[in-house]
C-alpha cells in the first residue's frame, strides 16, 4: 500500500480567493494499492466526470487548508482503503467516464475525515 503526498500546497492571491478561486484536496487513484493526494487550485468547480476520467476524485477545501501531511496522517486510514479497493479499468460503451472503479464508502470516510480535521480544534495561540 502506497500513498504519494505531494504537500506542496497551491497558493491564492487574496484576489484569486474574493474571485472564486477554491482549493481542492484531490486523490489520483493509480490502482494496485497505489494513490497520490495532492492540492490544486481552480478557478471554477471541477466537474465529476471528467476527473473520474483521469482517476482523480476531489473534495474542496477551506481557503486556509494548508497542512495537507497533518490532514493525510488524520485520514490515512480511511485513504489507504480507498486505495486498496481502486481498480484501473478501460473505458467502454456502458461505462464511458470512469477510468477506475474504488469503494464509494472508502471515499466518504476520507471526506468525512478531511471534513473532521478541518473542524478540529486548534491550541491558542499564545502573544
Amino acid at each position: 500500500m502506497t500513498l504519494e503526498i505531494d504537500e506542496a500546497p497551491p497558493t491564492l492571491t487574496s484576489e484569486q480567493t474574493l474571485t472564486g478561486w477554491r482549493r481542492e484536496l484531490c486523490v489520483e487513484l493509480l490502482g494496485e494499492g497505489r494513490a497520490r493526494v495532492f492540492m490544486r487550485a481552480v478557478e471554477a468547480p471541477s466537474l465529476k466526470a471528467t476527473e473520474l476520467h483521469r482517476g482523480v476524485l476531489f473534495h474542496r477545501v477551506a481557503s486556509n487548508f494548508t497542512d495537507l501531511a497533518g490532514c493525510a496522517a488524520a485520514a490515512r486510514e480511511s485513504l489507504e482503503q480507498l486505495a486498496a479497493s481502486a481498480a484501473r479499468q478501460q473505458p467502454s460503451k456502458d461505462n464511458l467516464f470512469a477510468a477506475v472503479t474504488y469503494d464509494r464508502r472508502a471515499w466518504e470516510g476520507v471526506v468525512s475525515a478531511v471534513e473532521d480535521w478541518q473542524r478540529r480544534r486548534r491550541p491558542a495561540v499564545s502573544r
